[in-house]
């Protein structure tokens, strides 16, 4: 049988895995900027939160399961989706919400895989303070915060999803460390697309506020936006951002653990960048 135009599908195809806070919405909308590429974003997160197999914290979910979020069903659009008019497919997802290896079976086929990264003492203080902004929104105590900060922040589980793919399926892991990004956008962005075979675009350095057309609804949630992506959402070129007004010495001491932690592995990924 012949294969029809409409159901051939870009061979180009991209993934973004990220840890939380780590400017991968900023980048992502960088991306959205261009209107040849087609874009998914956090396909795997609303499986994680809000799909009937999710396995976030029920606390945390908003509702009954939303249909069309099971992990097998965000990997078949994630492989299938037809778009022949589209120059490249691209996604993007935190390394957590594969919900660990026993779902890496669910790792679309056919992607570059690429990691980005920031430096915990940077990335965990902005979880931090989401973390301290969402448990006294829902009434928690002191205890739930460190265990929020490190469900927002999930670094292993990116330098996990990274060591999958280089070391069990013998792929390539291209790594893009976010203050690159911010410091010289146009330079990094250009090494990204020779890397990945996307085309570079002058649409990446500047892009319209408020692209967010190709969020799942429930992303859309005006608290969610504001407590996850407002920053990000109201961008239209990559620049640093504030200076949190915590000091790392004020930090729990179960954070700073946490930090301690997660250096090594982050300098690890970022030799490789």
């Amino acid at each position: 049988m012949a294969t029809r135009v409409c159901d051939i599908a870009p061979s180009l195809r991209v993934a973004l895995w990220a840890h939380g806070r780590s400017r991968s919405t900023a980048f992502e909308l960088a991306i959205a900027g261009e209107p040849s590429i087609k874009i998914f974003h956090e396909q795997f997160a609303m499986a994680y939160c809000e799909g009937k197999e999710r396995i976030c914290h029920e606390d945390y979910s908003r509702g009954p399961p939303i249909p069309g979020y099971r992990y097998q069903e965000v990997k078949d659009r994630l492989e299938k989706t037809s778009c022949p008019e589209k120059s490249a497919i691209f996604m993007k997802d935190n390394a957590g919400c594969l919900g660990g290896r026993k779902n890496y079976k669910y790792l679309p086929t056919g992607y570059i895989h690429t990691f980005l990264i920031r430096d915990p003492k940077a990335s965990i203080m902005s979880s931090y303070k989401c973390a301290l902004a969402e448990c006294s929104r829902m009434g928690y105590g002191v205890r739930d915060v460190l265990k929020y900060v490190i469900e927002v922040h999930r670094f292993v589980e990116n330098y996990r999803l990274y060591k999958y793919v280089t070391n069990e399926l013998n792929l390539p892991a291209i790594i893009v460390e976010s203050d690159d990004l911010i410091r010289n956008p146009k330079e990094t962005l250009q090494k990204y697309c020779l890397a990945t075979g996307l085309s570079f675009s002058e649409n990446f350095l500047n892009w319209k506020p408020g692209n967010l057309h190709h969020f799942p609804d429930p992303q859309k949630n005006p608290q969610v936006l504001e407590l996850y992506f407002k920053t990000a959402i109201e961008s239209s070129c990559f620049q640093p951002l504030a200076q949190s007004h915590i000091n790392i010495d004020e930090l729990p001491k179960e954070v700073k653990q946490y930090i301690d932690h997660v250096v090594p592995l982050y300098m690890e990924m970022a030799d490789n960048k």
